[in-house]
């Protein structure tokens, strides 16, 4: 649904009071409506790729890669969904920028690029 960009159908997953925490920014988003709000009104368009999901009884974790339309911007992000009575209470979400990484770590023979 976020890759389609059907925020409004992502409500129906969600408790009316479900909180949102983005712990990159310090943003907390309180209730459904506010995390649709701020997907609706994100610049851009914004595609996402599952990596990984893995789930034990009240957890999901999901691990995806989201892109610019232009595939200019590229992050990975790690979710942490919380349910309620079948339905999202809390999403603790960390967002990571893909880049290249530091030359010393290179030039050290430290790290390769994959």
């Amino acid at each position: 649904m976020f890759d389609a960009a059907r925020y409004d159908d992502v409500a129906t997953l969600l408790q009316l009071d479900c909180n949102v925490y983005w712990p990159n920014t310090r943003e907390l988003f309180r209730g459904r409506q506010k995390l649709i709000d701020v997907n609706k009104r994100y610049p851009g368009r914004w595609h996402i790729e599952i990596v990984d999901i893995i789930s034990k009884n009240e957890l999901v974790v999901s691990v995806v890669r989201v892109y610019s339309k232009e595939k200019e911007q590229s992050f990975h992000a790690t979710s942490f969904f919380k349910f309620k009575d079948g339905l999202i209470a809390e999403i603790i979400e960390y967002w990571g920028e893909n880049t290249s990484p530091p030359p010393w770590r290179i030039a050290e023979g430290l790290s390769e690029t994959y």
